[in-house]
């Protein structure tokens, strides 16, 4: 009965401040309209940017070298097919580049000697080069899990290229007709959301100990357990509206489908709910100034949400070797890519990924912040 009485007192809390629902609950809404509406044209219908360009590639490597060259052959044939974009082989070294730098081809790839060379317009790479440079150099990290496989089944090798393709087509939010603007923006602007869940859950509890709320609780027969899942409860209760109002004007207004897969989307929205809850907590345990905690919250917020693909695609981020490589530390980037493989009925385990990190890292900030907490005069939360 008192973690019910707790919960009930921080919804209402919530309710009374009208700028709250209006930022959490309509703000989402707007941002997937003017998302969606102003890079339609860059996440075009089909998604397919790639039909009818020109990749360059020139093959002139010694015998010892067959199987390199036969695991480019398998990526450019099952590429070709996913994208329809043209392969020209060429010994016009010249010309290539020249095309390149004019944007009129996307890149020259040369495997020469024991060299794979990548040449791209350095100045002005086009979006269609970063993509295609990313899924090229991801597929490349694939080959010794291809190779053992194909030892053991080499008809599978093929086959396998063709598979981890789709696949990275699809993490990259390309060539996949349910993906357009309104779609991939529903779901990263939901994301966006929930993770200023975090500061919702913080001024919460600093606002407890500048009314001396919290010193009275303790006092009584609430316990600190009761205390600090009420702040969790009440983060999945927003981000429960927030996931019900977002699904029902996608749907009703922007005509997006959730696909076959909408219950395991909603729990891993819940995980990630649970970890913005936590967050919130957590923050507020570890600096006792609000003012601190909240610039805190916003910062990793900002960096949460930029690295998990909610203000540019997750293929620009993916394009840039410290941005990929700092992504996949984020909670953010696995909730949208799992959400986005579930949307397309892609067969990844994401979403088992997704809730495993933002779960682990909820339990992990709970046990740090409670220790840190303690170390204080007073005790926790004091």
């Amino acid at each position: 009965m008192i973690l019910l009485t707790l919960i009930k007192k921080e919804v209402r809390a919530f309710f009374r401040n009208k700028i709250n629902v209006i930022v959490m609950f309509l703000f989402p809404i707007i941002l997937i309209f003017i998302m969606g509406k102003s890079l339609s044209s860059i996440m075009g219908v089909n998604k397919n940017i790639f039909e009818n360009k020109t990749i360059y590639y020139r093959i002139n490597a010694p015998i010892n070298r067959e199987k390199d060259v036969q695991l480019f052959y398998n990526f450019m044939a099952n590429f070709q097919k996913s994208t329809k974009v043209n392969f020209v082989e060429t010994n016009n070294y010249k010309k290539a580049n020249n095309d390149i730098n004019k944007n009129n081809a996307i890149c020259f790839i040369d495997i020469y000697d024991n060299n794979i060379n990548y040449f791209r317009n350095e100045k002005n790479e086009s979006t269609e080069s970063k993509i295609f440079r990313n899924v090229y150099e991801q597929y490349m990290r694939k080959y010794s899990f291809l190779d053992s496989m194909s030892k053991s089944n080499p008809g599978k090798m093929k086959n396998l290229s063709s598979y981890y393709i789709k696949i990275l087509l699809k993490d990259e939010d390309i060539n996949g007709e349910e993906v357009n603007s309104y779609t991939y923006y529903t779901f990263s602007e939901l994301i966006l959301i929930i993770l200023y869940i975090s500061t919702l859950t913080s001024i919460s509890m600093h606002k407890e100990r500048v009314l001396h709320t919290m010193t009275r609780l303790k006092t009584s027969d609430t316990s600190k357990f009761d205390i600090l899942l009420s702040k969790i409860a009440f983060g999945i209760i927003i981000g429960l509206i927030q996931i019900l109002i977002v699904y029902i004007a996608s749907n009703k207004l922007f005509y997006v489908n959730w696909g076959n897969n909408t219950v395991c989307i909603i729990i891993v929205l819940i995980s990630l709910i649970i970890f913005s809850s936590v967050l919130g907590t957590f923050i507020s345990m570890i600096f006792s100034n609000q003012k601190t905690a909240y610039a805190i919250n916003n910062i990793l917020v900002i960096i949460m949400v930029f690295l998990g693909g909610s203000y540019i695609p997750i293929s620009l981020v993916k394009s840039v070797r410290m941005t990929s490589f700092l992504c996949n530390f984020m909670p953010s980037y696995w909730s949208n890519i799992a959400v986005l493989a579930l949307v397309c009925n892609v067969e990844t385990k994401y979403y088992v990924i997704a809730i495993f990190v933002s779960i682990s890292l909820s339990v992990l900030m709970l046990i740090v912040g409670n220790f840190i907490s303690k170390q204080r005069v007073g005790g926790s939360f004091d």
